[in-house]
């Protein structure tokens, strides 16, 4: 059996409703889409299917972790994933891709396939630079969620200086002083 298969929902025989579904995957899932992004992991997703006579509208929530390797030291660590993305498909007499999380899918197609999707969410999860966590500098907490902006108080002691002028631009400010 095809490791993907579990990722496939039924759509034909199913009534216009809201429906729940479950997955979960590990490094069987990843390696079946045969690429070098993210081997290792593992995730649940929580899929919920409304279904209506023009789309299909699903809402995933992908919660889990991936192993990734740290571009400084070479090291595994756990990368923390957690989303929440929708996609909606739209009835029409053929399959496209239409971005956006918009796809058109076939009247008769039988079933639903989440894999791709399952895996291109969590694969754009991987941040370009991977960093162990003890690289990482921890973010100051906030007040009410603002962003807070501070400077080093050296730098504050320095402002009140006028910055040493190079002295080649010393000299020519001289001679356009003299005119």
């Amino acid at each position: 059996m095809n490791v993907l298969e579990a990722y496939q929902i039924p759509i034909l025989s199913l009534e216009d409703k809201v429906y729940q579904y479950s997955f979960t995957g590990n490094e069987e899932f990843f390696a079946a889409f045969e690429q070098e992004w993210v081997q290792k992991g593992e995730f649940n997703a929580n899929a919920t299917l409304d279904k209506s006579a023009t789309m299909i509208q699903v809402r995933l929530v992908i919660d889990g972790h991936l192993k990734l390797i740290c571009d400084r030291s070479n090291e595994e660590f756990e990368f923390p994933i957690h989303l929440d993305e929708k996609i909606i498909y739209k009835y029409s007499d053929h399959n496209e891709d239409m971005g956006d999380n918009l796809f058109l899918l076939d009247r008769k197609s039988p079933k639903l396939d989440l894999s791709q999707d399952l895996f291109d969410f969590i694969a754009l999860q991987v941040p370009m630079k991977k960093l162990h966590p003890r690289f990482v500098k921890p973010l100051e907490e906030h007040v009410d969620g603002e962003l807070i902006y501070t400077t080093d108080p050296e730098d504050d002691k320095n402002a009140d200086q006028e910055p040493e002028m190079d002295p080649r631009w010393a000299a020519l400010k001289k001679l356009t002083d003299n005119n």
